[in-house]
């Protein structure tokens, strides 16, 4: 059942300040997404998914039944769609199936045996082009797929990947045989699913009940040398750490597996943060003036959109 204060329809013009918003927080998604391999129509699937769920988990009417029609109404999904997504089975439902990126394609296809490996699938070393269109080439491999992209583009992301070589010779390698981003854990993983949605929500909490706002607060100047990030990182971090040494050592005064004195009521979960960012500002253009900073806001205030 709904919360009773959900948030009303937006006007048209405060509709597009969100919707340039949501974009800005899409794009380190979306690049992460890319970088990882999952492809649009995967980021079309879950967002589909999680349309339907919100849909029916915090908008449904208090006195009749959830129906396609009008889920399909606030969400914009044809009511097809609907009907075919709800008689998935739970389990299939819950996460669509990751579409393969053409760079997969293009390494199982390199190992999958002759003429590009060998029999056993030992992927060969494989000219760039070759004037036979017959003999085996990268070239050839790529278009052997159908990929309507660029062969060279195909290259290229494969170098930045450091997935293949191109040696001066013109022959290509390839050096890792599946596209696992290096670094990627599962435990860091799980932070990406929760610190993010996290934060939006308290965002959206404090502009939806300004008269009760939740603590979200940070402190940013844009004009530190690039000299004295290192010290910064370290002194941010040190602060970070007794910030959240305080912090847990408060909200563990009130959990009831601890403290089995501590407050009675419905059981609640709380998260209290810290994050440390940065990144580079673009300096203005030739004969642009700078545009003079900001006012220093008020200690501790929440800054809102009007």
């Amino acid at each position: 059942m709904p919360a009773p204060d959900l948030p009303r329809m937006l006007p048209r013009a405060l509709k597009n300040q969100f919707a340039a918003a949501v974009r800005r927080l899409l794009r380190p998604i979306v690049r992460q997404m890319i970088a990882y391999g999952l492809t649009y129509p995967t980021f079309v699937a879950l967002a589909k998914q999680v349309y339907l769920e919100v849909a029916d988990d915090d908008f449904a009417l208090p006195f009749k039944r959830q129906t396609d029609s009008r889920v399909a109404l606030m969400t914009g999904i044809a009511r097809k769609e609907i009907a075919a997504m709800r008689k998935r089975p739970v389990s299939a439902a819950a996460l669509p199936e990751v579409a393969e990126s053409p760079l997969t394609h293009v390494i199982g296809r390199w190992m999958a045996g002759p003429p590009f490996a060998t029999p056993d699938g030992i992927p060969r070393r494989l000219p760039y082009e070759s004037a036979d269109p017959q003999a085996p080439s990268f070239a050839r491999l790529t278009r052997d797929l159908g990929l309507d992209l660029p062969v060279r583009a195909v290259l290229d992301e494969l170098l930045r990947l450091d997935a293949a070589t191109l040696s001066p010779d013109g022959e290509v390698e390839l050096r890792r045989e599946v596209h696992i981003p290096a670094g990627a854990g599962d435990g860091r993983f799980t932070l990406l699913g929760t610190d993010p949605g996290e934060l939006f929500a308290t965002i959206a909490h404090n502009l939806e009940r300004p008269d009760g706002p939740w603590l979200q607060r940070k402190v940013v100047y844009d004009n530190i040398g690039a000299a004295a990030l290192p010290a910064l990182r370290q002194e941010s971090r040190q602060a970070g750490l007794e910030f959240v040494r305080r912090a847990n050592a408060l909200v563990a005064s009130y959990d009831r597996d601890r403290n089995p004195a501590a407050s009675a009521g419905a059981r609640s979960r709380v998260v209290v943060g810290v994050y440390y960012f940065e990144e580079p500002v673009e300096p203005p253009a030739a004969g642009e003036a700078a545009p003079p900073p900001p006012p220093p806001p008020a200690p501790g205030r929440i800054r809102r959109k009007p």
